[in-house]
């Protein structure tokens, strides 16, 4: 009997809000980059402010923030001080605050800061960056919006970390027209040999899933496993290749092969649907090794119908490779490639990734009626991508043709091969 493997229902709730994960990320993360720093000797406030303001910096250096902090509130009993002078109160205390990791106090401080009468012209960038930050790290959405829009007017370069920060706060307040515009915009100001913005990655895809564009969608969360690889994000975008009409069994296996690949958050009934594909197309030992990393995840347990499937995939196993030396005898003397791109689909069971490139090529070489030339280019693709080959692997993958649903997991793999985080090939079995 034929199993379907289509997961169309999967696929067609796929990119739905509910599956948005946009998270703030903390304020240390965002300006990690360019932290606030100890502030300058106070310009133009009064003496006796000046002077409690010079003890504060000194303990600063001196690394002592709590006394600092309470050396600084004493400026606030000062009688008649300025606006200049609460503002470098201020200026002292939202510092402190961020040193102690007080972020709470740190926006208070820098909200006062940016709603000052009079900023001194050199403070205003900084001001108005790190008060955005911290608006919106504090879930202050409106500000996090009026103070990014102040730094941006202020004409500098465009500032990843400030745009997304602004992105979020759209986000947030549902506007998301403004949210995407916003997050496209800090994908855009990437500093050069720098990855785009994570958070303006997310809140794009999620916005885009708000005004229903699919497609831009898919091509955002694309971007996502480029650069960052998040399993649950290519869990996503690798389920929505299986609604694809037309998707055969074997683009099925390619397809689960590439969650397995990526450590995609995959469900307990994903392993034993991996295995009967596996016994189906006769690749048992693919199979046992399916099931094995279900029961080590903990997902599946050995029982019930996974027990017998297990027990079924085990004793193929073992005949498959007490016969493979023999089968690798009969492909090499076959004159044509149809054994060879078989034997290539059984390496890539075992975890013999070179051994998968040998036999898909000499294959191909070969030729015939039944050698599918899409089939040997897809696993000697895969195999390449395993062995973190990035060039061999898409110029191998860029040759598959065929169908729509082919053409999709052709371009996944190929886009896994050339990502941009740090790989490892997968472990033989």
């Amino acid at each position: 009997m034929k199993t379907s493997f289509v997961r169309a229902a999967v696929a067609a709730c796929l990119l739905s809000s509910a599956g948005i994960a946009v998270g703030l990320l903390p304020f240390a993360a965002v300006a990690a980059d360019k932290p606030a720093a100890t502030p300058p000797a106070p310009p133009a406030v009064s003496k006796d402010v000046g002077k409690i303001l010079d003890a504060a910096r000194k303990l600063m250096i001196a690394g002592d923030y709590t006394t600092a902090k309470s050396t600084v509130l004493q400026a606030r009993d000062v009688p008649n001080r300025t606006v200049i002078d609460d503002f470098e109160i201020n200026n002292f205390l939202g510092n402190i605050a961020i040193k102690l990791n007080d972020h709470p106090t740190a926006e208070v401080a820098f909200s006062a800061m940016a709603e000052s009468a009079e900023i001194p012209e050199t403070e205003r960038s900084a001001t108005f960056r790190i008060a955005a930050l911290l608006a919106t790290e504090q879930k202050h959405f409106d500000k996090g919006i009026k103070y990014g829009k102040a730094f941006v007017a202020l004409g500098g370069p465009a500032d990843d970390t400030v745009l997304a920060s602004m992105s979020e706060a759209y986000y947030y307040t549902n506007d998301y027209a403004s949210a995407e515009t916003t997050g496209k915009q800090a994908i855009a100001a990437t500093p050069a040999g720098k990855p785009p913005n994570e958070n303006a990655l997310s809140v794009v895809f999620g916005s885009e899933i708000k005004l229903k564009k699919q497609d831009e969608a898919v091509k955002t969360l694309e971007q996502m496993v480029d650069y960052y690889g998040k399993p649950d994000d290519w869990g996503q975008l690798v389920r929505a290749a299986f609604g694809i009409t037309g998707i055969k069994q074997l683009d099925d296996l390619n397809l689960f092969r590439l969650e397995l690949a990526t450590k995609a958050n995959m469900e307990g009934s994903d392993y034993d649907t991996i295995a009967q594909l596996a016994i189906q197309l006769g690749y048992p030992v693919e199979a046992q090794a399916a099931l094995e990393a279900g029961l080590s995840s903990g997902k599946i347990s050995n029982s019930g119908k996974t027990a017998a499937t297990l027990a079924n995939a085990r004793t193929r196993a073992a005949k498959d490779r007490a016969t493979l030396s023999s089968f690798e005898a009969t492909a090499a003397k076959s004159p044509n490639g149809e054994l060879d791109i078989k034997l290539a689909q059984t390496y890539y069971g075992y975890g013999r990734y070179a051994d998968v490139v040998t036999a898909a090529r000499r294959g191909l070489s070969k030729g015939g009626a039944k050698a599918d030339p899409n089939e040997a280019n897809m696993l000697i693709g895969m195999a390449f991508a395993m062995q973190g080959n990035t060039a061999d692997a898409q110029a191998a993958l860029s040759n598959v043709k065929g169908s729509a649903a082919t053409a999709r997991v052709a371009h996944l793999w190929s886009l896994y091969a050339g990502r941009k985080y740090a790989t490892a090939a997968a472990p033989a079995h």
